[in-house]
């Protein structure tokens, strides 16, 4: 099959389909997560013309692409895809080129951001490197969850019933998220990250600007699934009148729930406010009829992902975070 690349803008929405449908049983097969709304969404954008980026063509319609994004200076590699990525790993490579060259030439951005779960750390860490990025493993990670008997699974925004969590040692209370905490929730999420090794995958959580864009995407436009603020929970310290933590929950499939933000303030680290967070929202979930949850991290987050393992969480995928600078 003779392949060439393209330009996005230049293809009919419609021929997308085929691999837009072998994108969503990628997410779904390896993943567990429904992607289909994202699709759609993608469609959309395809349709209007507002997508930039290259496709590979072969056969009459496109057999892998790769879009991205240039705003202010820096660059994203928002998604790439590759229908039968074990043979077709050389489109891949050429893809990454090809948008890398354009973002640093044609838009002249001097950072380039890229997290793209569907592919095997080591089968793209040679690609980018040679690109001069900096790589780093982010671990996808899922845990099941005890569906008690007669348990429904939410499919919406349902109320679960009241879980008291397990009180870490301290002066703890926990509530459901909501609104009148996010003004408190961005300053914590910024305060733990700014200088965290996340930061350096993804800049927006080195200013309050920055975390907030993050935070707005997962509690208000479903940009990780369908947010969930009833699992989803915060906590406040008594004494002090603090926000101590928060966790937030998305909804990605019928059963399956995905944590995309969670935080601990630095100073009340150390006292299983996060092992109780995590205890609590599995109850809810169990309790909503979900029989799983899923999150990512970085895996030079050791401390996390030990966490993480003795919860019983498991790895899905190790990927991919790559990152580049513009240096003097």
């Amino acid at each position: 099959m003779d392949l060439e690349i393209q330009e996005i803008r230049r293809l009919d929405a419609s021929d997308f389909a085929p691999l837009l449908a072998a994108e969503s049983r990628a997410w779904l097969d390896g993943l567990h997560w429904d992607y289909s709304p994202s699709s759609r969404l993608i469609s959309n954008c395809l349709e209007e013309k507002r997508l930039m980026g290259h496709a590979v063509v072969g056969g009459g319609r496109p057999r892998a692409y790769c879009f991205y994004f240039a705003e202010d200076g820096k660059g994203l590699i928002a998604d790439l895809f590759v229908e039968d990525m074990e043979s077709n790993g050389p489109l891949a490579a050429e893809l990454i080129a090809r948008s890398v060259n354009t973002l640093i030439h044609d838009f002249g951005v001097s950072r380039i951001e890229a997290q793209l779960p569907h592919f095997p750390f080591e089968m793209l860490e040679p690609h980018f490197h040679s690109h001069a990025f900096d790589a780093y493993v982010r671990l996808f990670l899922a845990a099941p969850i005890a569906v008690p008997e007669h348990a429904a699974v939410s499919s919406s925004n349902a109320a679960a019933p009241s879980v008291i969590p397990e009180a870490p040692e301290g002066d703890f209370r926990f509530e459901p998220w909501s609104r009148k905490h996010e003004l408190e929730g961005r300053d914590l999420l910024w305060r733990t990250y700014h200088r965290h090794v996340d930061a350096v995958l993804n800049d927006q959580y080195s200013s309050r600007e920055g975390v907030a864009r993050l935070l707005d995407n997962v509690a208000h436009s479903n940009g990780c699934g369908e947010f969930l603020p009833d699992a989803s929970q915060i906590v406040v310290h008594r004494s002090s009148g603090k926000l101590a933590g928060l966790l937030a929950i998305t909804r990605v499939r019928a059963g399956t729930a995905h944590i995309p933000q969670i935080a601990v303030g630095c100073e009340f680290q150390g006292v299983g406010v996060g092992t109780a967070l995590l205890k609590a929202a599995f109850r809810k979930l169990s309790l909503s009829g979900y029989s799983e949850i899923s999150l990512t991290v970085t895996a030079l987050n050791a401390g996390a992902v030990r966490l993480y393992e003795r919860l019983g969480f498991r790895p899905l995928r190790a990927f991919g975070a790559f990152v580049w600078e513009r240096r003097a």
